[in-house]
């Protein structure tokens, strides 16, 4: 049914809810998993150039990102079960996701919601919703 899912990680702030549910899919459905985590690039402080601190922090950031994604894999592994991860710093984590989805034929997109503040929620149900318009596939939100 569900041969390739993919597991879009959109908040800074998130729990493990939406990766259990992809890899208990995976399993049963015995198709592959693709993790994938997006932030927004932190713009920098001048607007044409960054500067070296606009650099380290995009470090950082990229770090951290494959720090978290090594850890999920290793999981994934004792699980039994390998994935595939990938992470994007981008202007629009919509447009990211819809462009991934239809690129690599993702029959299903499991996408995590936190609680969030009133901003924050407003902010990413707009992403939800672009998300849940234009990406052509079966689309499963898991609410924290």
């Amino acid at each position: 049914m569900f041969n390739n899912i993919t597991v879009a990680i959109i908040t800074p702030t998130h729990t493990k809810k939406p990766f259990d549910t992809g890899l208990v899919l995976a399993k049963k459905f015995n198709s592959n998993l693709t993790i994938i985590e997006c932030l927004y690039k932190i713009p920098p402080k001048f607007y044409f150039f960054e500067t070296k601190s606009d650099k380290k922090i995009t470090e950082g950031q990229i770090r951290n990102l494959k720090q978290e994604l090594n850890n999920w894999k290793g999981i994934a592994e004792k699980e039994g079960l390998k994935i595939n991860t990938k992470f994007a710093l981008t202007d629009s984590i919509a447009h990211w996701i819809i462009d991934h989805v239809k690129e690599n034929k993702v029959n299903l997109l499991v996408v995590g919601y936190p609680k969030l503040s009133m901003i924050e929620e407003n902010h990413y149900d707009d992403i939800i919703n672009m998300i849940h318009h234009k990406a052509h596939c079966n689309i499963l939100t898991t609410k924290n």
